[in-house]
């Protein structure tokens, strides 16, 4: 089977084995391993968690913990709807552990507020990629490509580079905002939010502008004359609005003038 899945080399374990199957495999690799928190504020840490094993067993068990622990109450109460896009969660948390630099001794982290969570993980975009390149169809180039072919062969991840985009496709069904993605502190780092209006105003977007990103989000779609009557505003007010946002959180469909409409930017096809 290690050979099926090209994990041995002249007939020795690689690192990538070590990751995948050993029970311990931080007893020869510094930093195999996730920690997860909860944060009131940056500089508030509430609780937090451990997970360790051999990388297939991190899948599972951050996941469970993530769902069971962190984003699915609030308080004492269980949350009925799940405050984040599940499979999107889901699918940061093995981007995370295939795209990781497991040279570096820091563990992977996944930092959870009440209203955003955050993954990030060491390691680097191939070549001179951007975070915008994310946000498109792109070739799968994995960071440790021996994982990755072993997750796509367990059923978890595929082999086509879509997670990122499978990341957009589930926020946008949960009527929430695309993940950010950035690379940050030698790392890379994919955000989530979970209220649309919050998330915005922490970005200092103005309360207007919210409001017609909000019913994109929840309709798929906003015209001109859409933002005249849910903003009781005129013609030239809404084609200024409409301009901020373009390009930024919006995406133009048509040509200029009666018939255009805009949807939420990054927006896969199909959704």
């Amino acid at each position: 089977m290690l050979g099926d899945l090209h994990l041995l080399e002249n007939g020795m374990l690689k690192r990538a084995t070590i990751l995948l199957f050993h029970p311990q495999p931080e007893k020869y690799i510094q930093g195999a391993y996730i920690k997860i928190g909860f944060f009131h504020t940056d500089d508030d840490l509430a609780f937090q968690d451990e997970v360790h094993g051999n990388l297939i067993e991190q899948i599972d068990k951050a996941d469970d913990l993530l769902r069971s622990k962190y984003i699915t109450y609030s308080g004492t109460s269980r949350i009925e709807k799940p405050p984040f896009p599940e499979k999107a969660i889901r699918e940061a948390l093995l981007n995370a552990i295939a795209h990781k630099d497991y040279a570096d001794g820091t563990p992977i982290q996944i930092s959870v507020y009440s209203d955003h969570i955050v993954f990030w993980n060491p390691g680097q975009l191939p070549g001179n990629w951007t975070e915008e390149d994310l946000k498109t169809k792109h070739p799968s180039i994995p960071h440790n490509p021996d994982i990755a072919n072993a997750l796509f062969r367990c059923g978890d991840i595929e082999a086509w580079g879509r997670g990122t985009l499978k990341m957009i496709r589930e926020s946008i069904l949960h009527k929430t905002l695309p993940p950010e993605f950035d690379f940050r502190f030698t790392g890379f780092m994919v955000s989530f939010s979970k209220d649309v209006r919050t998330a915005l105003l922490r970005r200092g977007i103005a309360p207007n502008l919210i409001t017609i990103v909000e019913f994109a989000i929840e309709n798929g779609v906003v015209s001109n004359s859409k933002v005249q009557e849910i903003l009781k505003t005129s013609k030239r007010t809404a084609t200024r609005y409409l301009t901020e946002l373009e390009g930024v959180y919006l995406d133009r469909k048509g040509e200029t003038g009666k018939g255009t409409t805009y949807t939420i930017k990054g927006l896969p096809d199909g959704v």
